[in-house]
């Protein structure tokens, strides 16, 4: 996975002032926008949508895809010292916001992370 494909997290952005400066007549090579963001109004909807535990799991997911190593949903429950049940949860969660994939290979399922990187920042 490259280093392009970054997830950046705004908290307090303004997202209608980025919607008009895409829009805009400039071009693309000049609007400093990353290509995928997510607009937060405050820590509290980030704590929602992200424990600190699945910020956690997101960081390893990405840390072990750099170094080409998959691992199964049993071995990153191991490496995390977290239950089983407790990381499959985590990853449905993250799956169904678009932030992982799972893929199978035989009888083991291995968890991926969609983005190389996660940005959260302030405003």
């Amino acid at each position: 996975m490259n280093k392009k494909n970054a997830l950046t997290i705004l908290i307090g952005g303004d997202i209608e002032s980025d919607y008009k400066e895409l829009f805009s007549k400039k071009p693309l090579k000049e609007i400093a926008q990353p290509k995928n963001m997510l607009y937060l109004d405050s820590y509290e909807q980030l704590d929602k949508l992200l424990s600190p535990k699945k910020i956690d799991l997101l960081r390893y997911l990405i840390k072990v895809q750099e170094a080409d190593k998959p691992k199964s949903i049993s071995e990153i429950a191991k490496a995390l010292n977290r239950h089983q049940e407790a990381i499959s949860r985590d990853i449905n969660h993250l799956k169904k916001l678009g932030f992982v994939i799972l893929k199978r290979f035989k009888q083991t399922v291995y968890a991926f992370s969609l983005y190389s990187c996660i940005d959260i920042k302030v405003c």
